[in-house]
């Protein structure tokens, strides 16, 4: 079963982030998350594919090919939009429901609660 949770601040339990992104020359991208309410440090990620909320954007970005046909790509962004949007509704409902007593770093690590 997936587990949702939100990001909340190890120092002030802020809910409100920053996130400070950096791409490396060596194409690396990782992600400082810093907490808005009192500037401390919250987490880094490494991302390997990024999705804004312009899906189509990153999608062709994504792809940066030649591509048969007009039609073809805007039927895939349409689709990946959708999905994108879906994904992030029902992470949403989710942790309306039953948000994850755990830290993330318990999570992620796949340390069982108790």
């Amino acid at each position: 079963m997936e587990k949702v949770k939100r990001e909340r601040c190890p120092v002030c339990g802020g809910l409100k982030m920053v996130n400070n992104f950096v791409k490396y020359e060596d194409g690396t991208i990782r992600v400082y998350v810093e907490c808005a309410h009192c500037g401390s440090f919250v987490a880094r990620y490494t991302l390997q594919r990024y999705t804004s909320n312009k899906p189509y954007e990153s999608l062709l970005h994504f792809f940066r090919k030649p591509v048969d046909s007009g039609r073809s790509v805007l039927k895939n962004i349409e689709a990946f939009t959708e999905e994108i949007e879906k994904e992030f509704k029902e992470v949403k409902e989710r942790i309306k429901e039953k948000e994850e007593n755990q830290k993330i770093e318990e999570i992620i690590c796949g340390i069982e609660d108790n």
